[in-house]
């Protein structure tokens, strides 16, 4: 589907792209070798953490955020979100560690925040005929944070799927490689080519994520992307 972010949320976003030419954060890799001391310190001070302590230490860091006035629902959920992914890959402590650097998630939930604000309206403001659902589509996604704030947000019984695209994805029958964004958090040892000894991630997600290696820049893949979609929505 494709929505309009209305006026202030437009404004938000040049903000927040404003700023971010000033305050850049890096994005590190999959390699545990590229994080820095800091988020290395605080996974391993969040690491003996209760989930209920856990999530007030997400809600005072992110109510530090401005944002955090204009979209206060968003605000309160989050924490609870994000403590979900952690009770999600419990056990699997490096897979964790990976995804869960302070800096990087507030950043990208920051970034995603008048985005989700749109799409929670538009999904929770529809009539949909029966048997009739929601296809979302997260361009250029990464690892896919948005999507998976998305999945753990939206109702499923609106939403049937939410497809993941970015060039970086292995292709469905690889493993990934070190060039390649790792898929291990959102589908774990339900793809073959993975380690059959962690958890099935992919039917955890209360709306499935389903990822898609598109080269944006090339008409031939995005043409194959819409008819993908159109069929599999029908």
């Amino acid at each position: 589907f494709f929505f309009n972010l209305d006026g202030q949320e437009q404004e938000t976003i040049k903000k927040m792209e404003a700023g971010d030419k000033n305050n850049e954060v890096v994005q590190d890799g999959d390699d545990d070798d590229d994080n820095s001391r800091g988020e290395r310190s605080t996974s391993s001070k969040t690491a003996n953490w209760t989930d209920e302590e856990f999530e007030i230490f997400l809600r005072d860091e992110l109510a530090r955020d401005p944002l955090s006035v204009e979209y206060p629902d968003l605000f309160a959920v989050a924490p609870k979100l994000i403590c979900k992914w952690r009770r999600r890959y419990d056990g699997n402590p490096r897979l964790w560690k990976r995804l869960f650097q302070k800096e990087r998630v507030a950043k990208e939930f920051l970034e995603a925040v008048p985005i989700i604000s749109s799409v929670q309206r538009m999904v929770m403001g529809s009539e949909l005929d029966d048997g009739e659902k929601f296809t979302i589509i997260d361009l250029a996604c990464g690892r896919g944070y948005l999507s998976m704030l998305l999945s753990e947000l939206l109702p499923p019984e609106k939403v049937q799927k939410i497809v993941l695209v970015d060039r970086q994805w292995p292709m469905h029958n690889m493993a990934p490689e070190p060039h390649h964004i790792s898929w291990t958090h959102i589908y774990g040892s339900s793809k073959s080519v993975e380690d059959q000894s962690i958890p099935a991630y992919y039917e955890t997600w209360p709306i499935r994520l389903n990822t898609s290696k598109v080269n944006l820049k090339k008409s031939k893949e995005i043409k194959s992307l819409e008819r993908r979609s159109i069929e599999g929505a029908n």
